[in-house]
């Protein structure tokens, strides 16, 4: 593993707490009312559905930002969200409710498909530089994008894959930053096995001790961008392979029918999408035909 050094963007212990309820203040509380509204507006331009349980969850990832701002109550936090006409305080909103978890090499059946059975396939049909396109939808801080590249480089290695990319989109702009920066604690790369993390990382030091960055050959393949799934997406090229796991769980039955069709669509014939283990289409119209758990074939 290499070794990476360079100037302080490393968090700090006093960024970490400022995402925390300030010490002795209390947290203003949030009505049914309230709730409702904030609940209603990340539904409507999310798709993501936050069922009474989740109230409290709002109000503790939210409460920040009414201390930041001088606000009383929720209610005036919602009323200044729909009057700011440049979209960002939407944009924070949703970066705080929308959740992520993620890891290297998470369900790994997934990622042993994609390199043992999937590529190969994929690589019996090339007969020049390959084109192929993938798209991790959902990726978080990055570890799963960066997973489908190391399975690329692995499964070809003798090939050049100048004309593949990952796309990897998020509907979380603090997350992607993250993502695109490609720095990871050394506990984050431990499901990964020792010469994975001799070949695809470099070892921080001074400064980034106790930290891996990604290497560039890894990187250089994945492009992140900022993506809501409930827009139309942007997509000029159809792909081969979509990664949408774990993300589903969080829409009502109305808005994963919907997304799995945009999907379907922008898939090239034979191409496959992986979703998460906690997830299924046995109870949503689709076209996708079953190949195993939670992997479908268009």
């Amino acid at each position: 593993m290499g070794k990476f050094a360079w100037g302080k963007t490393r968090q700090t212990r006093g960024e970490e707490a400022d995402s925390a309820p300030g010490l002795g203040l209390v947290m203003p509380d949030i009505t049914d009312a309230e709730f409702n509204q904030l609940s209603q507006l990340v539904y409507q331009h999310a798709g993501i559905h936050l069922p009474p349980q989740k109230k409290e969850l709002v109000r503790s990832r939210l409460t920040k930002f009414l201390r930041n701002r001088k606000l009383a109550s929720f209610h005036e936090y919602y009323q200044q969200v729909l009057q700011d006409a440049s979209g960002l305080e939407l944009i924070n909103l949703l970066d705080a409710i929308s959740t992520n978890m993620t890891a290297f090499w998470r369900e790994p059946k997934h990622f042993e498909f994609l390199g043992q059975e999937l590529l190969p396939a994929l690589r019996q049909k090339c007969k020049r530089v390959p084109q192929w396109r993938f798209w991790s939808a959902g990726c978080s801080s990055g570890e799963e994008p960066y997973t489908m590249a190391m399975v690329l480089l692995n499964a070809m290695a003798d090939k050049d894959l100048s004309g593949v990319k990952i796309y990897a989109s998020d509907i979380n702009t603090q997350v992607l930053n993250q993502a695109q920066r490609g720095i990871y604690p050394l506990s984050r790369v431990e499901p990964l096995s020792q010469e994975w993390r001799r070949r695809f990382f470099q070892k921080g030091v001074n400064h980034f001790e106790g930290y891996v960055r990604v290497k560039t050959e890894v990187k250089q393949l994945v492009e992140f961008f900022r993506l809501n799934l409930m827009d139309p997406f942007p997509f000029k090229e159809k792909f081969d392979v979509i990664f949408c796991r774990n993300v589903m769980i969080y829409f009502e039955k109305g808005t994963q029918t919907e997304l799995v069709k945009k999907f379907h669509q922008c898939l090239n014939p034979g191409g496959h999408l992986f979703i998460g283990h906690s997830e299924s289409l046995c109870n949503i119209s689709h076209q996708f035909a079953y190949v195993k758990p939670t992997i479908y074939r268009k």
